[in-house]
């Protein structure tokens, strides 16, 4: 009987050693594997040149300070209709309202004005304006910056739908300047 209890303690102390075994393995094995994986930025990893940043960090003061906006800000490859090739650089997305910018203009507007301002030269072969958006393109010391805004600008037909008070702009800068001619 004696040898009956000996076994039934022991079972009791490596059932309880087992977990505590485990939980060392839990602990020990998969966080050494985690950082063995985890991601590590890649040594040609590309970052925006300073005079992009300066530009990008320019525009992002002047839509922060329309009155309803979002921005989200990233660096990477960016896309657009207007350019044969995809660029990389400084982007910003930028969601608003015109009721809330309307004493001050929405973001593009405001952009607009801002790149003029300080004496960027506009590229004409990217300037479009409708009722749905704008695009335009400003240069300057080897950096292009390109807006587009877009918006439900509704429609005069029949029946008559109203424009939606939301708009998005999209903002990239990059270098060096794109191409005059598209």
């Amino acid at each position: 009987m004696a040898t009956r209890y000996w076994w039934i303690n022991t079972y009791k102390q490596v059932a309880w050693l087992a977990p505590a075994a485990s939980l060392f393995v839990l602990l020990v094995g998969p966080n050494s594997s985690a950082l063995a994986t985890q991601q590590k930025p890649s040594p040609t990893a590309k970052t925006a040149s300073k005079a992009v940043r300066v530009a990008c960090d320019s525009a992002y003061a002047v839509a922060a300070k329309t009155p309803g906006v979002s921005i989200r800000r990233r660096t990477g490859t960016f896309r657009d209709e207007t350019l044969r090739n995809p660029v990389f650089g400084c982007g910003l997305a930028i969601s608003g309202s015109f009721a809330r910018a309307k004493s001050t203009g929405d973001a593009a507007v405001r952009l607009r004005e801002d790149f003029s301002a300080r004496a960027w030269q506009e590229m004409a072969a990217y300037s479009a304006d409708g009722t749905d958006g704008t695009s335009f393109a400003f240069r300057k010391a080897g950096v292009s910056c390109l807006v587009r805004g877009t918006w439900d600008g509704g429609a005069a037909g029949d029946p008559t739908l109203p424009a939606l008070d939301s708009y998005r702009v999209a903002v990239f800068c990059t270098s060096p300047e794109f191409p005059e001619q598209r």
